[in-house]
C-alpha cells in the first residue's frame, strides 16, 4: 500500500475513510447520519508492520471475462488491471450490467477469467483447481449479499454454523457452536440465537449474514449491495457494523453498491462501466 498521508477533513458529508498509519486516529462515526460532520476517533485497521500494509491482497493483470448468450458473446470485463492493498476498504460503483458482479465473482474465487491473471496474496486464483478454490472460499473469503441468503428453516445460530464447510467442517461441534454464538453476540444478536429468519427484521437478517461471513475469520469480506434491501437508518447501522469489523480485524473489504452515500464511506472508490474499471 502506498505510504499514507495524514489529513484533516471538515466536509459536511461523512468523510471518506483515508488510509492511515497504525498510530493514526480515524474520523468515522459508528452509525453515521446524512450531512453529519465526522467526529469519531475510531482507530485505523491495525498492521503489524509497514510491509504487511504494503502487500497487495489482490492483483489483477489484464483480466477479461466473456460469456456466451446464445449466438452472442457478452464481454463483462475488459483488460482490467487492478491492485487492492491488504486492509483497504473499497467501494465499487457503476451502471447495471457494467461488470460489478462479475468482478466480485472473480475476487471471490467463484469464477475464472477468460484471460489474464488474478493473484490472491501469493496464489494465482485462475490456476487453482476446483478443490483449492473451494478451500480458499471456505477459509479466506467472507460473502455478504443483498438478499441475505439465509436458510429459512434454520435458526440464526444454525445459519452461522453453515459457514463451517469444506476444510473447516472437521472442527469440534462445541467449537463451532461457541464461535457461531460469539459471532452473533458480536453483531448484537446474542438474544436472537434461536430465531428463524422470518422472525427477524431485515437489518437483523443482514447481521446474521455478516456474522456467518466473519465467523471463520477470513482475510477478505466481499459485499454485494449489502444495504440495497434496507431503509436508511438500518443501512447506516449495517455500514457502521461493517466499518467496525474492518477496523477491528484489519480486513480487506470490497463493497459493490449503487448508493453513493455508502460508497463515500470507503477509502477508495472504483467505477466500473462497460467492463472497464477506473478510480474515482
Amino acid at each position: 500500500m502506498p505510504e499514507p498521508e495524514t489529513e484533516t477533513r471538515t466536509e459536511s458529508e461523512p468523510s471518506a475513510m483515508s488510509a492511515t498509519e497504525t498510530t493514526e486516529t480515524r474520523t468515522t462515526p459508528t452509525t453515521p447520519t446524512r450531512g453529519a460532520t465526522v467526529t469519531s476517533t475510531a482507530t485505523a485497521p491495525s498492521a503489524n508492520d509497514a510491509s504487511r500494509a504494503s502487500r497487495p491482497m489482490y492483483r489483477l493483470r489484464n483480466v477479461s471475462k466473456t460469456y456466451r448468450q446464445g449466438k452472442r458473446t457478452v464481454t463483462a470485463l475488459t483488460a482490467v488491471d487492478l491492485t487492492i492493498p491488504q486492509g483497504q476498504l473499497v467501494a465499487v460503483q457503476g451502471p447495471t450490467g457494467g461488470g460489478k458482479s462479475t468482478l466480485l465473482q472473480m475476487l471471490g474465487a467463484l469464477d475464472r477469467p477468460t484471460a489474464g491473471s488474478i493473484e490472491f496474496g501469493d496464489r494465482d486464483v485462475a490456476a487453482l483447481g476446483d478443490g483449492a478454490l473451494a478451500d480458499l472460499r471456505a477459509t479466506a473469503i467472507g460473502f455478504v449479499f443483498q438478499g441475505f441468503n439465509l436458510i429459512p428453516t434454520l435458526t440464526a445460530l444454525e445459519n452461522v454454523e453453515t459457514a463451517f464447510a469444506g476444510s473447516l467442517a472437521n472442527r469440534a461441534r462445541s467449537e463451532i457452536r461457541q464461535r457461531a454464538t460469539s459471532a452473533l453476540q458480536e453483531v448484537g444478536l446474542g438474544e436472537r440465537l434461536d430465531h428463524l429468519p422470518a422472525e427477524l427484521s431485515g437489518g437483523q437478517q443482514q447481521r446474521v449474514a455478516i456474522a456467518r461471513a466473519l465467523v471463520k475469520n477470513p482475510t477478505v469480506l466481499l459485499a454485494d449491495e449489502p444495504t440495497g434491501a434496507l431503509d436508511e437508518d438500518t443501512r447506516d447501522e449495517i455500514i457502521g457494523l461493517i466499518e467496525r469489523q474492518w477496523q477491528d480485524r484489519g480486513l480487506t473489504v470490497v463493497i459493490v453498491t449503487h448508493d453513493s452515500w455508502v460508497a463515500r464511506r470507503a477509502e477508495r472508490r472504483l467505477h466500473l462501466k462497460q467492463g472497464q474499471v477506473r478510480d474515482l
